[in-house]
């Protein structure tokens, strides 16, 4: 059974990396360019991404003994922006990559990457785990993410009305309360609506892998290298170190549910969020430094994800 996991694993880590190879030899022959990724961009924003988190929230049942886990969630997200933050923000390098570079480190990409991963090793029990602990990741990801894009984009002016403007007509984080809403209030959407969000959420994985390979530039990310090198590292040590930490406090609330501590340590140590390469390209910022930093985690943390299920 291990060995037909780690077989499944590694189809599917072969089919993400296929499609965002896809998107980079698209780019490369000119078949489609950053225009069709900014387009692929909006899709993904203001459809595919909010029916994908209303999918996902409303089917899981949110139980209040399990919040100790969004609560990680929220530790994990904050605790690497604030060491990203730190490393980035004394940096010589332009608004826009210094902006792109913090995104990186805001937030973990589990919706996307993570979910089928967990179902696979740990069943409907881990998927559930992993959306309730997804539920503090997203809060952050949705609300200081996307403050920080705006923070850094020549586009708009930073302040806070400006801001809270943008959040409240945010689709991803309408989406988001919208679903919670309707997750609390037991509410069941249509059988016709649940087929419809079904066929156009199953194209949220392949447009988002299409456009992470549309805007992969190695020559760009080699030419900061450095700081992508001390953005990567630093998103693994505060990682590990608060996947870590979490483990073991876990282990002291629910010490018979060994399932909740692995959640929360491999939770903290998954790739770059998406939406760090989304807000670089809705906001002007530096999608290629952004798309460089999500293959790269994605590379490292599928190599964790792969050593865990042949365990």
């Amino acid at each position: 059974m291990q060995d037909n996991k780690g077989e499944i694993m590694t189809y599917k880590i072969l089919v993400y990396f296929s499609i965002i190879a896809i998107g980079y030899a698209t780019r490369r022959s000119k078949f489609l360019d950053e225009n069709a990724g900014a387009i692929l961009t909006k899709i993904i924003i203001y459809i595919t991404l909010p029916v994908i988190i209303i999918k996902a929230v409303t089917s899981i049942r949110i139980r209040p003994e399990l919040f100790s886990l969004t609560i990680f969630g929220m530790i994990s997200a904050f605790a690497i922006l604030i060491v990203g933050w730190f490393i980035f923000i004394r940096s010589k390098l332009s608004d826009a990559t210094k902006g792109s570079l913090i995104l990186t480190l805001c937030g973990l990409n589990l919706a996307i990457f993570a979910y089928p991963f967990a179902q696979l090793i740990w069943g409907n029990t881990g998927l559930t785990y992993m959306a309730m602990f997804d539920i503090g990741n997203a809060l952050i990801i949705y609300t200081l993410g996307y403050s920080i894009a705006l923070r850094y984009s020549s586009d708009d002016d930073f302040s806070v009305k400006v801001v809270l403007k943008k959040l409240i007509t945010f689709p991803p984080l309408l989406a988001f309360l919208t679903a919670l809403i309707l997750n609390f209030s037991e509410m069941k959407i249509p059988y016709i609506i649940s087929q419809l969000f079904g066929t156009v959420g199953g194209a949220n994985t392949f447009l988002s892998l299409i456009t992470i390979g549309i805007y992969l530039n190695f020559k760009h990310v080699l030419r900061e290298i450095r700081y992508v090198t001390f953005g990567i590292g630093a998103k693994y040590l505060a990682g590990f170190a608060i996947g870590t930490s979490l483990y073991f406090v876990s282990k002291v609330i629910a010490p018979n549910d060994p399932i909740m501590a692995n959640i929360a340590f491999l939770s903290a140590v998954m790739p770059t969020p998406l939406l760090s390469l989304i807000y670089s390209v809705e906001k002007n910022l530096d999608p290629e430094v952004a798309g460089g930093m999500i293959t790269i985690t994605v590379m490292l943390s599928s190599l964790m994800l792969f050593f865990v299920s042949t365990q």
